[in-house]
């Protein structure tokens, strides 16, 4: 019979506390359309150009099924001069076709390229808990470029962040101080709100994820940073972590 004596402490499975930012001078972050690079870690984005971090984005697929392509570019050119008014955040636009985007050899390649030459100290990619097939693929085919960049030991990290759903937090980062900064951003892509307002459900997961933080800390962003050894092993064993994690949340015990 199950104990409430068994089940762990709040703090042993959620994090009650935040980061300012990222530590390290350089952030990667694959976004698979024109917005989700704002959407998913805007602040992230903010906080480390405003620390002096080089910030690179590519966005992988051009995002012709939700708009005008050249408008989408313009759109996130835009919202990177929000979040980056003194410069600092360089886009690079693939233009991978949206919604039909493969987990090819040739992406993966590409990927490792861009991990490799960047000298990211943080890899930052959509989780696998996303409702998207092309962030499902772009998460991936960054783990498996990841990998690859990194055959051996390195302290380069790999971070997963939440657009469309939400995922198990390992770390959250306080984004009070530029909340302001990244709706204005959001506010960029015109296009997108006219469908939507992702915006406002955003800044709700954002104001969500400050659950446990204290009232002075009034927006956060959440992310699962995974380890190394469980991506050498694949995406699945990434899952089975969380799934043992849920597990030992409940008090079951573990096969095997």
């Amino acid at each position: 019979m199950l104990s409430s004596s068994t089940l762990p402490q709040e703090l042993d499975i959620h994090p009650y506390d935040a980061l300012a930012g990222l530590p390290g001078r350089s952030l990667l972050v694959f976004a698979p359309h024109p917005d989700d690079e704002v959407f998913g870690c805007g602040g992230i984005l903010a906080l480390a150009v405003d620390a002096g971090a080089s910030v690179r984005v590519v966005v992988i697929t051009e995002g012709d099924q939700g708009g005008d392509v050249r408008a989408r570019r313009e759109e996130s050119l835009a919202a990177a001069r929000v979040l980056a008014p003194g410069g600092g955040l360089d886009l690079e636009f693939w233009q991978e076709p949206d919604r039909r985007l493969a987990l090819s050899e040739r992406l993966v390649l590409r990927m490792r390229a861009a991990i490799a030459s960047s000298g990211a100290d943080w890899v930052l990619a959509p989780s696998p808990y996303e409702i998207h097939p092309d962030h499902r693929i772009v998460c991936m085919a960054t783990c498996e470029a990841f990998v690859r960049a990194f055959s051996s030991s390195s302290d380069a990290r790999l971070a997963f962040f939440e657009v469309g759903h939400p995922l198990f937090a390992s770390h959250l980062v306080d984004i009070t101080a530029v909340a302001g900064r990244k709706a204005a951003a959001m506010n960029c892509f015109a296009s997108q709100l006219a469908r939507q307002r992702y915006d406002e459900h955003v800044l709700a997961m954002n104001r969500f994820r400050s659950y446990t933080l204290g009232a002075e800390v009034t927006h956060a962003e959440a992310l699962q940073v995974v380890s190394a050894d469980d991506l050498r092993q694949g995406l699945g064993a990434v899952l089975r972590r969380v799934a043992e994690g849920v597990d030992r949340r409940l008090g079951l015990p573990r096969e095997g």
